[in-house]
């Protein structure tokens, strides 16, 4: 456990960084014509760039649990060009990544994209995300974890996240609250339920993005092109939806019938319809939903068990005990937005 932002805000990181990346560059075929320019430090990644003769390119590094997204990108970029922002260098052993600068996002302002966006962004996303499950054990090689999806297992789950919450001093803001523990236990049998359902569909699991919005998405000839792969799991593919589904309803308003959501439920559901039909898939969606509320979870634990807590920003500090209070609360979408 390291103080993450002081470490890349230190001379010696940016040293060793750019002993890396300058070479690399020109490896690349890149002449580097500026400075390499630090853009931002979370506790869970920091990100900077610099101006070569071929254009910007964006570096990156995470924290060690999501180190993996180098090696991922990487990956994705070779198996379904186009998927992510083309890969100009990677050095898997710091898990450093190079991109090629696509422009602005396309969600870049206080406005929300309009719905077609969120339905093209969905659509390219998912069809994807269908041809990489051919690729699955090349995929997990990079290190992306697998989430457990058999109902045992991801109760089992819970309960040791549970312990590992019950264990942490009394004044650690990711304790759960005598009632929040209570709900989570009481919601332990719709996880089970959920997970049960998911078990049984015939479709494979794939690559849950796990932070899928227009944000991390830029507009490219005939689709989009995806950033920001460190909170990703191997999951149940449908699970992905539900980030860009409750984002959209809840920053227009809609409700869960509403034409413009089931739009963006057709986008994410066709490339599955030939494993079962429509309807089967749509049943499938409350317990994708619920399950996906873990796989938040999962990121958080991960990302503030690499950093001591002081590093930790007051803002989510309580992300890993508010998310599973979603996942088994009655309704996880009221739960949320509720917050």
């Amino acid at each position: 456990m390291h103080d993450l932002p002081a470490l890349w805000a230190s001379q010696e990181w940016r040293d060793d960084l750019q002993g890396w990346l300058f070479p690399a560059l020109e490896a690349a075929g890149r002449r580097v014509t500026g400075p390499l320019v630090q853009e931002r430090i979370r506790f869970w990644a920091t990100v900077l760039h610099v101006e070569t003769d071929a254009g910007r390119v964006w570096v990156k590094e995470n924290a060690p649990s999501q180190a993996f997204e180098a090696r991922l990108v990487a990956a994705v970029d070779r198996l379904a060009p186009g998927t992510v922002a083309p890969v100009v260098a990677v050095e898997e052993g710091r898990g450093w990544l190079a991109t090629a600068d696509l422009g602005l996002p396309m969600w870049h302002d206080e406005e929300p994209p309009p719905v077609d966006d969120w339905v093209a962004v969905v659509a390219h996303y998912t069809r994807a995300q269908r041809h990489l499950t051919d690729h699955e054990d090349e995929l997990l090689a990079t290190g992306v974890p697998r989430f457990p999806g058999r109902p045992d297992d991801v109760v089992a789950w819970v309960e040791d996240l549970l312990a590992e919450l019950d264990a942490l001093p009394a004044a650690d803001p990711r304790r759960l609250t005598p009632e929040e523990e209570a709900g989570v236990r009481d919601g332990l049998g719709r996880l089970h339920a959920a997970a049960d359902v998911l078990a049984g569909s015939d479709l494979p699991d794939g690559l849950q993005h796990n932070d899928l919005h227009l944000a991390n998405a830029f507009r490219r000839p005939g689709g989009a092109a995806y950033i920001d792969l460190g909170d990703a799991v191997w999951a149940h593919p449908l699970t992905t939806l539900r980030i860009p589904l409750w984002i959209m309803r809840n920053r227009f308003s809609l409700g869960a019938d509403d034409p413009d959501v089931q739009r963006l439920v057709d986008a994410a559901l066709t490339p599955w319809t030939d494993l079962a039909d429509r309807e089967a898939l749509v049943a499938l969606l409350p317990a994708a939903d619920r399950l996906s509320c873990l796989h938040r979870a999962e990121s958080w634990r991960r990302l503030q068990a690499d950093v001591p807590p002081s590093c930790v920003a007051e803002h989510f500090a309580r992300s890993v005990p508010e998310w599973l209070v979603d996942a088994t609360a009655p309704d996880p979408y009221a739960s949320a937005v509720a917050r």
